[in-house]
């Protein structure tokens, strides 16, 4: 670490500047909080040469041609072509990859394995996987809406199907406008005829609902204060 070495220390200049190309590297260090045993020994390095001297950090662009930059990424390259050296065993990569390629392999199963899913069988009409945009856009609903939202992908909402499977209400389960498919919301959304008309309005022609982006309206009739979910192309 440059802020151990004994000739900083030991200098008789009062000024002294450490320059990196690595914003990362300023943001870390400037971090009150870290998890790496690297980053926490060069800040108290830098306290500690900070107590004799007036240390300043200074950022400079990377690749322009300043020459000790320059250097100093010929070294690193000639220090990554070296072994590791330390006690065994070795990892050679950042914990940092290591986090991102476990996420990337969890999410990837977590697709494969709701596509493999029989169960679930109304929210894989809205829903061909984990997503994160659509994640993020449900919690960012209210808890009202996001209550509804939820009985609209999974169908646990007051249509008649749902009722009629609980035993609550004893009329048919299929719909009460068109007669010619069960009360859901992927009938009323995907299929009832009775809606044609503001379903094209809506979607167009070939509407696939997992693939339509959801956008959520509010409009006020009166004194009562509608929510309306609008999937869209």
């Amino acid at each position: 670490m440059v802020a151990q070495r004994e000739d900083f220390k030991n200098c008789i200049e009062e000024n002294i500047f450490i320059c990196s190309d690595s914003q990362a590297a300023f943001r870390a260090i400037s971090s009150p909080r870290t998890r790496s045993m690297l980053v926490q020994e060069d800040g108290d390095a830098l306290d500690s040469l900070a107590r004799q001297k007036e240390v300043g950090l200074v950022w400079i662009p990377g690749h322009m041609g300043v020459p000790g930059n320059e250097r100093a990424d010929q070294l690193a390259r000639l220090g990554s072509e070296e072994s590791l050296q330390g006690p065994e065993p070795i990892l050679g990569i950042s914990r940092g990859s290591i986090n991102g390629a476990l996420s990337r392999w969890t999410y990837r199963r977590l697709g494969m394995s709701w596509r493999m899913n029989a169960v679930c069988r109304q929210a894989h009409n809205f829903l061909d996987g984990p997503d994160r945009s659509k994640t993020a856009w449900l919690l960012n609903l209210c808890r009202r809406a996001l209550n509804q939202m939820v009985g609209i992908l999974t169908g646990h909402c007051r249509f008649r199907r749902t009722l009629h499977l609980m035993g609550i209400i004893e009329e048919s389960p299929f719909c009460p406008e068109c007669g010619e498919g069960e009360n859901t919301s992927v009938h009323l959304l995907g299929h009832c005829i009775a809606f044609g008309r503001l379903r094209h309005k809506i979607f167009g022609t070939g509407i696939f609902l997992r693939h339509c982006e959801w956008q959520v309206k509010r409009s006020t009739e009166g004194q009562n204060c509608n929510i309306c979910y609008v999937f869209t192309k």
